[in-house]
């Protein structure tokens, strides 16, 4: 008997679905993910699944793997410290970023950006340039300097490093002495050059790429490789295979070299596998809309095609990596419901995750989630099993709901339906479903309008 499997990491459950490839039968099964050590929920379900198959782990040819690890945590920010190596000048790049924020206009005048995910104190400048637009050498490379950024950052505790220096797309040897400087330096420190990661122009997308990969690859690294020794020990021989953000396939050792290419892992096999069926429906035309644990997934499918793009944009933060076209916003099932000092009620993007989970999971969550609220207004009945297994603790989420109502001053039922009010707004209002339909449709309008200079044409509004 020959078995594919495919599993699917989110911040709140793990999903596996085991295919026999003679029967065509499907096994589905769903267990708790495991923040701490995402392999070993990964793991733990991969085993029950085949079991129920009647199968073992040995009886796998082919392992499709599907993760929102690196999504969670550019939405969370809880990625590794990042040491950044740039052109001596240049060492403000993340904090310049561009002139640009979210939201309509003058809505955000009042917004802090987000702190660059490699902190200035982690940034060393180097001397040495590439010329443009020639890529010729007019200041050598600084190796001295070099040598003693490196130690200082692997002193420091830095977790991965970035090299990002001025021009290195047109000429990538200052870039590639510096890595080779930090193979000798610190060669347990894992490293990434924006010539290799992007070589295109654009300083500031190019460094924040980089240090982006850099910023999940020691976690995913750790993932990856407790993920293949576990199989093998299992006594697996699949070929493990990881879902882009594109859509495609990666192999694990591609995976841990270039995780920036897993911000949309998971989304984009949702978009795909959405789009696979509304063609098989025969409707062409659709919006998707993948709400997990931590974030929700909005994309549209245009002619039974799912769009790609080559700037993937996760909360707040926009970078150069090929994606499906994907609107990620940090609202899910976990996320966690605040009153702010202002007295407005806040959603999210923080988690609960699966670990402790959102209260009416009965692991010691003490929060306020968005799955308390639907469980406090009966939107999820009491008879609900999640995972099949997993009985709810309706009292823990009253009580969790019960705190943003104390606060609010209203009833627990009007403070869970606040909750969801704001989540909802989120997600179906202008920063998730809104953009990318009424975006297209505004786009659609103008091709119609080219198509028939003079006349009136019939505009589908794609909503």
């Amino acid at each position: 008997m020959v078995y594919n499997l495919g599993v699917d990491v989110g911040g709140t459950f793990t999903d596996v679905i085991v295919f026999d490839e003679e029967t065509h039968e499907l096994t589905i099964d769903k267990v708790l993910s495991t923040p701490a050590n995402p392999s070993e929920g990964v793991l733990h379900g991969i085993e029950e699944a085949t079991e129920k198959a009647g199968a073992s782990v040995s009886d796998l040819d082919l392992l499709f793997h599907g993760t929102t690890v690196v999504t969670n945590m550019l939405l969370e920010e809880t990625g590794s410290r990042v040491g950044l190596v740039t052109t001596a000048g240049h060492e403000d790049i993340l904090h310049l970023a561009r002139a640009w924020t979210p939201g309509p206009l003058y809505g955000w005048i009042g917004m802090e950006k987000p702190d660059p995910l490699a902190d200035l104190v982690d940034t060393r400048g180097v001397a040495g340039r590439i010329d443009s637009p020639g890529g010729e050498e007019t200041v050598p490379l600084d190796e001295e300097g070099v040598r003693t950024a490196v130690r200082e950052l692997a002193d420091s505790g830095v977790e991965a490093l970035t090299v990002a220096l001025l021009n290195s797309y047109l000429n990538p040897a200052h870039e590639e002495r510096v890595r080779e400087i930090v193979a000798e330096e610190a060669p347990d420190l894992p490293v990434s050059i924006s010539a290799d990661i992007v070589p295109e122009y654009g300083e500031y997308e190019r460094t924040l790429t980089t240090v982006i990969n850099d910023y999940a690859r020691p976690q995913v690294i750790r993932y990856l490789e407790d993920l293949d020794t576990e199989l093998e020990r299992a006594g697996s021989t699949a070929r493990m295979n990881v879902v882009r953000s594109d859509g495609g396939l990666m192999s694990s050792a591609a995976a841990k070299d270039r995780p920036v290419e897993l911000a949309l892992s998971g989304p984009s096999g949702g978009v795909v596998g959405a789009a696979t069926i509304a063609s098989k429906k025969g409707v062409p035309d659709v919006l998707t809309l993948d709400m997990g644990g931590t974030s929700t997934d909005v994309s549209l499918v245009e002619d039974g095609v799912a769009e790609t793009t080559r700037q993937t944009k996760v909360g707040y933060r926009e970078f150069k990596s090929r994606s499906v076209d994907v609107n990620t916003v940090g609202a899910g099932g976990g996320s966690i419901a605040r009153v702010q000092l202002s007295g407005a009620l806040q959603v999210g993007p923080e988690s609960s995750g699966a670990d402790p989970g959102p209260a009416c999971y009965g692991q010691g969550g003490e929060e306020p989630t968005v799955t308390d609220a639907n469980v406090v207004l009966g939107r999820i009945p009491g008879m609900v099993r999640l995972g099949g297994r997993m009985e709810l603790d309706r009292d823990a989420a009253r009580e969790a709901v019960a705190t943003i109502a104390e606060e609010r001053g209203t009833s627990v039922e009007a403070a869970a339906q606040a909750i969801l009010d704001v989540v909802n707004e989120t997600v179906h209002g202008a920063r998730a479903c809104r953009r990318p339909s009424v975006a297209t449709a505004r786009v659609t309008s103008s091709r119609s309008r080219s198509a028939a200079p003079g006349r009136y044409t019939r505009t589908r509004w794609r909503t």
